[in-house]
């Protein structure tokens, strides 16, 4: 996942058509600094604050929001209370969108929970949310039937193992990572995130290229190596498939689609 980009310190205080942000509390009121009562339009005043959050406590808050509606879409059990949240963390990260806005309005309103549903969804997708492994386990088994593939490509080029995903929990949100560990270590390797299993493709490209810097970290040789012309091979789509690619021969070429290396 991506974190939204965030402002300078500020505590705004957010007004919109039939509702208030204020405290954490849901509240009809003025608007702060102006005349304009609320309901006559959108607005929205921004005050600084010394004790405004910290960008690291905004992006944990807004993660625990985003997962807490995300399971309510999923389960049909969305909270407008966890809607009206998120869309309020949102405004005060600067990022809002129309969506975002109507979002708050339609969260108090609550005449539409369809409609709640459609805006909830559209705004995790705007914010960039990903679920993360605990969310969706699924996730974590793409990942490992993609490292049955790269070990059938180990196996092939007779590089023994043991190679696994280690799973670190960072402890603060529910986006994790995995880290290829090879032979009891996964120092040299970068990460796999739930975001890289979206589709089968996309999790084959991200555990190959994982598992091989654990290796090559690890051994200090280079692996795959292309049989036909001695050059390290990278992992890379081609033709809508997830491939092991040698950029020697000129133009470069498939050596062999991840997971089928021929020894």
């Amino acid at each position: 996942m991506r974190d939204p980009a965030l402002p300078r310190a500020f505590q705004p205080c957010v007004e919109t058509a039939g509702w208030s942000r204020h405290h954490g509390a849901m509240a009809d009121s003025s608007v702060p600094g102006g005349d304009t009562p609320v309901g006559t339009g959108h607005r929205r005043v921004y005050r600084s604050a010394p004790g405004a959050p910290s960008p690291a406590s905004l992006t944990i808050k807004f993660g625990q929001l985003a997962r807490k509606v995300y399971i309510g879409l999923c389960d049909g059990g969305l909270d407008p209370e966890a809607t009206f949240d998120l869309a309020c963390i949102l405004m005060d990260w600067g990022t809002s969108s129309p969506a975002v806005h109507e979002l708050a309005e339609q969260s108090v309103a609550g005449t539409d929970p369809a409609w709640l549903a459609d805006l909830a969804g559209q705004v995790l997708e705007e914010s960039g949310f990903q679920p993360g492994f605990d969310t969706e386990p699924r996730l974590l088994a793409g990942l490992e039937d993609a490292l049955e593939a790269v070990k059938a490509d180990m196996r092939a080029t007779g590089l023994a193992g043991p190679i696994g995903l280690a799973f670190v929990d960072d402890g603060d949100s529910d986006l994790r990572d995995v880290f290829a560990d090879f032979r009891g270590s996964f120092s040299f390797a970068v990460g796999v995130s739930a975001g890289d299993a979206r589709d089968r493709i996309s999790a084959l490209l991200a555990v190959a290229d994982d598992v091989q810097d654990a290796i090559m970290g690890s051994l200090l040789a280079v692996w795959p190596v292309c049989p036909e012309h001695g050059l390290g091979g990278h992992p890379r789509e081609h033709d809508s498939r997830a491939v092991c690619w040698c950029n020697g021969g000129g133009s470069g070429h498939v050596i062999a689609p991840i997971g089928h290396w021929i020894g």
